[in-house]
């Protein structure tokens, strides 16, 4: 596993944590409130799955750069859902979107103060929080709302090519 991916696995593991800790989450091994979208596992004991729920995926990879540097920047998503029984309850509809609004914005605030703290959190280090994005989410069909926190995840870009990589031809 290369240091980006550690990183990301660290951050995946720190999200969890923060599922557990939270009072209103309050994910555990038998009361699973979180889930990773891209991993196979996770989603096929998704039937177990509790709400509210915690989701994070890790979608494009964009690289920029130049002819001298490559800078490497992964869009991570966290969502926050949260389910009611009647999809024509507006009020409560409209509270869980309040509700997991704040939930995202504690999970926010608890990143941003613990990016501060390089020792133990050093994966926190290359998260961007200068330009977050949340927005409201809804599957009237499912009953499930919330809301949907978006950032990026800045990654270290090794330019070294390995030997053998491209067989002869490399030059």
């Amino acid at each position: 596993m290369d240091a980006s991916n550690n990183q990301l696995f660290d951050f995946t593991s720190y999200i969890e944590s923060l599922c557990k800790y939270h009072i209103d989450i309050n994910h555990t091994e038998d009361n699973k409130h979180f889930v990773e979208l891209n991993e196979e596992q996770q989603l096929v004991d998704s039937k177990t799955l509790c709400y509210p729920l915690v989701t994070i995926d890790k979608l494009t990879v964009h690289y920029t750069g130049g002819d001298d540097f490559m800078n490497k920047s992964r869009y991570v998503e966290l969502m926050f859902l949260n389910s009611t029984a009647d999809a024509h309850d507006f009020k409560r509809i409209q509270e869980i979107k309040n509700g997991m609004e704040r939930v995202a914005e504690d999970f926010l605030r608890k990143i941003k103060k613990d990016k501060r703290n390089r020792k133990i959190y050093p994966f926190l280090r290359n998260l961007s929080l200068s330009d977050v994005e949340l927005d409201f989410v809804e599957n009237s069909a499912l009953r499930v709302y919330g809301a949907l926190l978006s950032f990026n995840f800045e990654l270290a870009f090794d330019e070294t090519l390995e030997p053998g990589r491209f067989g002869e031809v490399e030059s």
